[in-house]
């Protein structure tokens, strides 16, 4: 018996469903079936980690410098 052929999200290669993993992607209803194969999965894994990482630098930076914080009319200059 042929195992089930699935093709992968990202590099779009034929593989054994056995092969793949899937990822969801999307939300709710507009949530996609999504296998990726253990290359792409790892690139993605990757990507992840690093939308993770800027978030957590973009949050950790005040928005505006610290001695303005301090100076409110300096805020119109």
């Amino acid at each position: 018996m042929d195992a089930e052929k699935l093709h992968c999200y990202s590099c779009g290669g034929s593989f054994a469903r056995e092969e793949l993993q899937y990822r969801p992607s999307g939300r709710g209803a507009y949530r996609k079936v999504a296998y990726y194969c253990p290359i792409c999965n790892e690139k993605e894994k990757k990507k992840d980690q690093l939308k993770a990482t800027q978030y957590l630098v973009r949050k950790s930076l005040p928005s505006r410098p610290a001695n303005f914080q301090l100076r409110p009319a300096a805020w119109n200059k």
